[in-house]
C-alpha cells in the first residue's frame, strides 16, 4: 500500500528525524521546503540512507500566502496524512514583532489546514508541531500547586505578547495551535481527519545529518550542548539561570508519527519530556540548565575535562524559585513511550559534535 504522507518544513531539525522515522517505516512522504537547493540537500540526504524509499520534495516559498499548499494537494490527491512543522520564525530578528511571529505562524497553519480541508479528501490525520509555549502559564511559574499537564493552556493574549521578543514568540505558539483547534471545531460536522499537536519544550540531541553541523553556531536548540562544549576552564557562568524543560529531538519525532497508527492519540494534545514514563515518575529529569550539561559532559567525555568549564560548585548553586510543575502521565498512558534520560539526550548530541570536530579540524 502506497502511504502517502505530507510534511511540511521538511528540512527543519525535528522534520529531517521525521523524515528518517517515516522512510524507516515505508511511508511514501512528500516534503516541503522554501527552496530548490534545500529540495535537492533533502532528496540526496535520504537517497543514501534509504535508497528505495519513496520521497518527493516540492517548493513551497511561502507558507503565509493564502492557498500555498493548494498545488501539492492537486498534484497528490491522495495523501492520507498531514504533519504539519514548517514556522516562518526567526526569533528576535528586530523586525516588527506581528510580522515575524504572529502571521507566519497563525497564517501557516491556516493555509495548510484549509488547503487540506478543501482539497485532501483523503486526508485521515493531520498532526501538527506546537510547543511548550501554548502550554505554560508564567503567571505559576513557581507554584507547586499548580501542575502543567497536557489540558493547561498559556492565557497570553498578542496584546500582553506584542511588546517582547520572548512573549511574543510563545503568543504566536499558542495562537497557532488554538487556532488549529477552533478550525477543527468549527468543521466538526463534515471534517474527515483528526487532529492531534505535540507541545515539545526545549529541543535537543543530534542531527541526522552531519551537515547540519557545519555551521560554527546550530539552531537554538542544538546550541544548548554546542554552546557548553565553547566553555572554557575560566568562565564564570551563569551555571543555573535557566530551568526551562527539555526532550529529545528523536521522541518528538516519533510523537509526530503514531497519530498516524495509534487512533487513541487522535484529539490529543502530546507532551514530551527527557526521562519520563509509566515506570518513572522523577520529574526532575527534563529540567534543564547550563551546570546539568557540563556534568555530563566533564563525566562522559574525559577528552573534554580540563578544557571546558566544570561548572558551579553544588554548594554555591540555589533551587531558583520559579520552577514550572509539570506532569505529562497522559502522554506516557497513550502513547506508551519511555522518554530518553537527558542524560542520553546530551551524551548523543555531544558524542555527534566532537565527532565531527575530530573529521573536520
Amino acid at each position: 500500500m502506497d502511504e502517502k504522507v505530507l510534511v511540511t518544513g521538511c528540512n527543519g531539525f525535528v522534520a529531517l528525524h521525521v523524515l528518517d522515522i517515516l522512510l524507516s517505516e515505508k511511508f511514501h512522504v512528500i516534503g516541503t521546503v522554501r527552496t530548490p537547493e534545500k529540495a535537492n540537500r533533502v532528496k540526496e540526504s535520504f537517497k543514501k540512507l534509504y535508497p528505495y524509499a519513496n520521497l518527493e520534495v516540492e517548493i513551497v516559498a511561502d507558507i503565509t500566502k493564502k492557498d500555498a499548499f493548494d498545488k501539492i494537494f492537486q498534484k497528490y490527491s491522495d495523501i492520507q496524512h498531514v504533519i504539519h512543522t514548517a514556522a516562518n520564525v526567526t526569533f528576535g530578528n528586530g523586525g516588527d514583532r506581528k510580522e515575524t511571529y504572529l502571521i507566519p505562524a497563525t497564517e501557516g497553519t491556516k493555509n495548510i489546514l484549509e488547503s487540506t480541508y478543501s482539497l485532501g479528501k483523503n486526508v485521515k490525520k493531520f498532526v501538527m508541531t506546537s510547543s511548550l509555549a501554548s502550554i505554560m502559564d508564567r503567571k505559576h511559574f513557581g507554584d507547586p500547586n499548580f501542575v502543567h499537564t497536557e489540558s493547561t493552556w498559556n492565557p497570553i493574549t498578542w496584546e500582553e505578547a506584542e511588546n517582547d521578543d520572548g512573549n511574543a514568540y510563545c503568543a504566536s505558539k499558542k495562537l497557532s495551535e488554538r487556532l488549529a483547534w477552533d478550525f477543527v471545531k468549527k468543521h466538526e460536522k463534515d471534517i474527515k481527519f483528526s487532529l492531534t499537536t505535540v507541545c515539545p519544550p526545549m529541543i535537543m540531541g543530534p542531527q541526522v545529518f552531519e551537515w547540519s553541523l557545519a555551521n560554527e553556531t546550530l539552531n537554538t536548540s542544538a546550541e544548548k550542548v554546542n554552546s557548553a562544549l565553547k566553555t572554557t576552564p575560566d568562565s564564570k557562568g551563569p551555571f543555573d539561570s535557566s530551568n526551562g524543560l527539555s526532550c529529545d529531538v528523536r521522541d518528538v519525532a516519533l510523537l509526530h508519527m503514531l497519530p498516524l497508527r495509534n487512533e487513541a492519540l487522535a484529539g490529543q494534545r502530546l507532551f514530551p519530556l527527557n526521562g519520563t514514563s509509566l515506570k518513572q515518575h522523577n520529574y526532575e529529569d527534563a529540567r534543564y540548565t547550563l551546570q546539568r550539561i557540563l556534568e555530563i559532559l566533564n563525566k562522559q567525555f574525559p577528552e573534554v575535562r580540563g578544557k571546558i568549564s566544570a561548572g558551579a560548585d553544588k554548594s554555591t548553586l540555589k533551587t531558583p524559585d520559579d520552577l514550572l510543575y509539570y506532569n505529562n502521565d497522559l502522554t506516557t498512558k497513550l502513547t506508551g513511550v519511555e522518554f530518553k534520560p537527558f542524560e542520553v539526550t546530551v551524551h548523543d548530541a555531544a558524542k555527534q559534535i566532537l565527532d565531527y570536530r575530530a573529521a573536520h579540524k
